[in-house]
């Protein structure tokens, strides 16, 4: 049986809250599509709902100031970034002085760089605590894992796949070692059943940024497919990424199928619009969020429990999500990098 949502799911009761708080009659599509990103990333952060989607807007301001109208910064996408930088404590300036740096590293090493993909993955290199500042070393690192993947699946490997990158760095192990990981997960999961594809080397990327053994990760996500199948009947290609970042969870595929379906189920009464591709990836997010405050037997951490799981397994959690926004429609992240309508002073 489901759990029930209203006094069960914390998570989501704060994140309609947030998300109802965001919400402006006068918002555009494109703004709305893109809040309720940004309400998924501000879940955890503190304050009430009112005052953190003002800050998320007022960040969201400043960015825009500094970038021109063509740029990604001047869309919509820039929501999701002000609520990643609220989230992880970065002001806004130090951000678009680093993500130029950044940027500029990359040309200077011949990586290739695009928009929406290489804020985010600045982004995740400056989620790393102590590790605001991204280096040259940093990004050959990155470099060199593109460059790996990209010899073992060129015609999937492109500048969508830079956050997934950016996370990798950050993995123990050579950069021959970290892609090897990957293949193994991508191999084993094609194994298993998973269609080949994009959504399929998302999945293989996500799995080794948990630091465990590639065949337990592999277990758990065979496993999460399975139960999913078995109670949802079929799985379309929405559903590989979201699972990849469930296999985080240490918990039974059963009891995680069943707080995602919930989850699922309670998005798409409160923003049916959405239903599909977004709902389900924000369902991931929150069902890991609401199943990380307990151990496996859903007895609630204490404290001290809870203070360590965070600082090993929530920078992790971080990271694969920012991963996941990036994976959403191509056709509207590309909408977002280069469709905003200039606002010409004498409008």
């Amino acid at each position: 049986m489901h759990t029930n949502l209203r006094h069960s799911l914390v998570p989501f009761e704060r994140y309609c809250s947030l998300m109802t708080s965001l919400t402006h009659e006068r918002d555009a599509w494109e703004d709305a599509y893109w809040l309720r990103f940004a309400a998924q990333v501000a879940v955890l952060c503190p304050d009430s709902p009112p005052a953190l989607a003002q800050h998320i807007r007022t960040t969201a301001n400043e960015l825009l100031r500094s970038t021109a109208w063509y740029q990604t910064l001047a869309s919509p996408a820039r929501f999701v970034v002000a609520a990643m930088l609220i989230q992880h404590q970065i002001p806004p300036t130090d951000f678009i002085s680093e993500h130029a740096h950044a940027a500029a590293l990359m040309s200077e090493v011949g990586l290739r760089h695009d928009r929406f993909y290489e804020i985010v993955a600045v982004l995740i290199l400056m989620m790393n605590p102590g590790h605001r500042s991204p280096s040259k070393p940093d990004i050959e690192r990155i470099k060199e894992i593109y460059n790996l993947m990209k010899g073992t699946h060129w015609w999937l490997t492109g500048p969508d796949d830079l956050p997934a990158c950016s996370g990798l760095a950050q993995c123990v192990g050579s950069a021959k070692e970290v892609v090897a990981r990957t293949e193994v997960a991508y191999q084993q999961l094609h194994a298993a059943g998973i269609p080949l594809g994009e959504h399929l080397q998302t999945a293989a990327n996500l799995l080794p940024l948990a630091g465990l053994d590639m065949a337990k990760m592999v277990s758990r996500y065979r496993n999460l497919v399975a139960n999913l199948q078995e109670r949802n009947g079929t799985l379309t290609e929405d559903h590989y990424n979201p699972l990849a970042l469930l296999t985080l969870l240490d918990h039974e595929s059963g009891i995680v199928i069943g707080h995602l379906l919930d989850m699922i189920q309670g998005l798409d009464r409160f923003q049916p619009e959405s239903r599909g591709e977004v709902n389900i990836l924000i369902a991931s997010d929150l069902t890991f969020l609401d199943l990380a405050r307990s151990d496996r037997q859903l007895t609630t951490l204490s404290e001290l429990q809870a203070a360590a799981y965070k600082a090993r397994a929530l920078h992790t959690f971080h990271v694969a999500s920012a991963i996941l926004v990036t994976q959403v429609d191509s056709n509207l992240v590309q909408i977002a990098a280069v469709t905003t309508v200039p606002q010409w002073p004498f409008l």
